[in-house]
């Protein structure tokens, strides 16, 4: 495998968070794990210059992705995924576990032969390259209307093609100068995206930091950006804002995590987008996030509301 990338020391959070029991409730509330977001991003800003490093929108990138796998979504089809290489076909999952396995029976064979090499030579170089030829990506880029869009957090198919897609914008500074360049980016990038793939599911999540609040007029303008940017079907059909909080050069500092616009929080943007990507594919696709949002099958009836055939008398 290739060398750690940006995600990597996200890796053994998100590889130790639980996802396999149901986000929802019994009242259809998803609950998102913002425990779980909190110490992502702890990792990056404790350290020096982290902001500076991307490190935190990667955090977030990660934290997303985690969730949308606990909503039941094939951990291969979302991208980033918990694994390099962070992007690949989800059809080529089996293949890739496949080599993977011819790999380490190669390395478990010869190690059993006091560390002598598979002979012939060209069978074992054949299986050494054939374990990392596979057409990985660390980032995904999708065809928009006119330009290829580098997307932060997506899930696609061949079979499929792109089906949902999320932007994340993380602005801890200049509030005033770069909101109004950030609006314009987005509705560039989702008119753009929404030409091509008008049914895929699309979202926008925004992580600031609390200074926003001391920046006059600030907080007011992103929260308008963000409720116009959601319009389900034409533009974005989730809009997330989340507010972090930390001190300054504190080696062990530790981030809060506020939702203070009602309409914008993590457990509607998810519920949002979630249910778009499902309302836009046939009900035998994407089965165990239907199973985990709804209680049952998809397509199925409770026993007690089945419907009585009539008799044939």
């Amino acid at each position: 495998m290739a060398d750690e990338d940006a995600f990597s020391p996200f890796d053994p959070l998100i590889a130790a968070a639980d996802r396999t029991t149901s986000p929802w409730t019994s009242d259809g509330l998803y609950v998102p794990d913002l425990d779980l977001l909190q110490q992502l991003l702890t990792l990056p800003i404790a350290e020096a210059r982290a902001q500076e490093s991307g490190r935190v929108a990667k955090a977030f990138d990660a934290w997303i992705a985690h969730e949308l796998r606990r909503a039941g979504f094939d951990e291969d089809s979302v991208w980033p995924r918990m694994r390099r290489p962070r992007v690949l076909a989800q059809d080529l999952a089996k293949l890739e576990r496949l080599l993977e396995t011819l790999a380490t029976e190669l390395t478990a064979a010869e190690a059993a032969n006091d560390g002598d090499r598979l002979k012939p030579p060209g069978l074992r170089r054949a299986i050494r390259e054939a374990t990392t030829a596979l057409p990985g990506l660390s980032e995904a880029y999708i065809l928009g209307d006119f330009y290829a869009k580098q997307i932060d957090v997506s899930i696609s198919s061949w079979k499929r093609g792109p089906e949902l897609l999320i932007s994340t914008k993380t602005m801890f500074s200049s509030y005033k100068n770069n909101l109004k360049n950030r609006h314009e980016e987005a509705v560039g990038e989702v008119s753009s995206l929404r030409r091509r793939h008008p049914m895929a599911a699309m979202g926008f999540a925004f992580l600031v930091r609390r200074t926003i609040f001391d920046v006059d007029g600030a907080y007011a303008s992103l929260t308008d950006i963000l409720r116009r940017l959601r319009r389900p079907g034409e533009t974005f059909d989730a809009t997330l804002l989340l507010v972090g909080d930390w001190a300054d050069h504190d080696p062990n500092t530790t981030v809060a995590i506020d939702e203070p616009a009602d309409d914008l929080t993590a457990h509607r943007f998810f519920a949002d987008i979630v249910n778009a990507a499902t309302e836009r594919t046939p009900f035998t696709e994407h089965e165990e996030v239907r199973l985990r949002r709804d209680g049952e099958p998809p397509g199925g009836m409770p026993d007690d509301e089945l419907l009585e055939l009539p008799s044939e008398d």
